[in-house]
C-alpha cells in the first residue's frame, strides 16, 4: 500500500489537492461482502474486517500526513441486503468529494481472482473514471507473500493439534448463533483425523509436530 501511496507523482498530488479536498490521497479498502442477515445472526466478519483496517491504517500515514482511509463492501449478488457501504456506491461519493488519487486494496481476498482482476481492475477503474478519479493505483493481494504463507502454515499446524469440534460447536465458538444447525451431527466434524494418515510424513505435519513437541 505504502509503495502505491509513495507512486503518486508532485503534479498528481496537486491534482488532487483543493479547497474542497484538502486531502491528496486516499485508500479505499474493498472488502467481499456478506449479506446482513449474517452478521444480525452473530457472524464475527464485519467486525474483524473493520478490526484489521484499523490495524493496517494504524501503520499508514495519518490524514494530517496527507492520506485518508475508505472501507467498502463488493461482490454482492441476489437481492437481499449486504454489508454496506457498497463499492459502486462509494466510488461515484469519492469522485463528488473531489478525490483524483486513490489506492484501492482488495481486503480480505488473499490472492489475485476474478473479483479482483476483473471486477476491481476492470469495472471498478472504469468506474472511478467515470466519476473523476483520474489517478488510479491497486495493491496486491497476499498471494505467495512470504510471510503470509508462513503465518497461515503455522495456523493449520496450531489446528490441526486442537480437540476435533464440531460445526455447532465451531459456530458458537465464533458467536455465530440463530443458525438451524439440527444437520450438523457427529458425522460432520472440523478435526485432525487426516494427521497420521495420508499425508502425515510431508512438511506441514512435521511442523505441527515439532510445534508440538515444543510445548
Amino acid at each position: 500500500i505504502q509503495k502505491e501511496l509513495d507512486s503518486f507523482t508532485p503534479e498528481e498530488i496537486q491534482e488532487g489537492t483543493s479547497d474542497t479536498q484538502p486531502i491528496p490521497k486516499h485508500i479505499l479498502f474493498s472488502a467481499h461482502g456478506v449479506p446482513a442477515s449474517y452478521i444480525e445472526a452473530g457472524d464475527p466478519y464485519k467486525a474483524q474486517i473493520i478490526d484489521c483496517v484499523e490495524r493496517i491504517k494504524a501503520l499508514l500515514p495519518t490524514e494530517d500526513e496527507g492520506v485518508k482511509v475508505h472501507l467498502s463492501f463488493q461482490s454482492r449478488v441476489g437481492p437481499v441486503e449486504w454489508l454496506r457501504p457498497y463499492t459502486d456506491d462509494v466510488l461515484p461519493s469519492l469522485g463528488e468529494q473531489g478525490v483524483k488519487n486513490l489506492v484501492v486494496c482488495p481486503i480480505s481476498f488473499v490472492s489475485e481472482h476474478i473479483e479482483t482482476l476483473e471486477e476491481i481492475d476492470i469495472e471498478y477503474r472504469e468506474l472511478a473514471l467515470e466519476s473523476g478519479i483520474t489517478n488510479w493505483r491497486r495493491s496486491p493481494a497476499l498471494n505467495t507473500d512470504t510471510t503470509f504463507i508462513d503465518d497461515m502454515a503455522d495456523m493449520v499446524a496450531d489446528a490441526l493439534n486442537e480437540p476435533s469440534q464440531s460445526v455447532t460447536e465451531a459456530c458458537v465458538a465464533n458467536n455465530v448463533g440463530n443458525l438451524e444447525l439440527e444437520f450438523a451431527s457427529e458425522e460432520m466434524e472440523i478435526n485432525s483425523a487426516g494427521v497420521g494418515g495420508v499425508g502425515f510424513d510431508d512438511d506441514l505435519a512435521g511442523r505441527a509436530r515439532r510445534k508440538t513437541s515444543k510445548r
